[in-house]
């Protein structure tokens, strides 16, 4: 060690794509689905590459380290229109890493905090083409079961939890945000 590497800082530590996946599900997309729905909606038609990356590259800002295209490129914006009155974004996530605390003792589990995440599959935004009514869903692991979880995020930052949800595959969180459209008009 040189004399002076002893004041250069420490090297940013390199935060998990599960930890960026859920900082954008939960932090990040909340604020723009909800305060700047328009703008998103022209983003993600926009159809241009970037449009991909963008809340990537917003949650590695946000923590000041660096974007890296392998990590970015990893991130996928798909549309679709559920019926005739609603649009549906769906922001794939990429692939994360298992978690199944299953039978692991509370001590077990808590040696263990901060170095797991639960991580979100998908992030839906419902959109109303006649009102822009907005309803935004999040799948995400479950902690126990290698299960996922459906969540539903308001404007208020309320977090609630649907239930059980589906295999983590695009069609299957795509017929379940229908499902979920179809019960919340009858």
């Amino acid at each position: 060690m040189g004399l002076l590497d002893f004041f250069k800082g420490k090297p940013a530590v390199r935060t998990s794509l599960e930890q960026l996946s859920y900082n954008i599900a939960y932090q990040i997309l909340p604020h723009y689905v909800f305060r700047q729905a328009a703008q998103l909606f022209d983003i993600v038609e926009s159809a241009s590459e970037t449009s991909h990356f963008l809340f990537y590259h917003l949650a590695c800002k946000s923590l000041s380290i660096p974007s890296l295209q392998e990590e970015a490129a990893q991130y996928r914006w798909h549309q679709f229109d559920l019926d005739n009155k609603h649009t549906l974004l769906v922001l794939a996530y990429p692939q994360p890493v298992a978690i199944d605390l299953t039978g692991k003792s509370f001590k077990e589990n808590a040696q263990s905090v901060g170095t797991w995440v639960i991580a979100p599959h998908f992030s839906g935004i419902v959109r109303s083409k006649q009102h822009d009514h907005i309803r935004y869903f999040v799948l995400g692991q479950t902690s126990m079961g290698g299960g996922t979880v459906l969540r539903e995020i308001d404007d208020m930052a309320t977090n609630a939890n649907l239930g059980a949800g589906p295999a983590p595959e695009l069609d299957n969180f795509v017929a379940l945000m229908r499902q979920r459209l179809e019960e919340s008009e009858q």
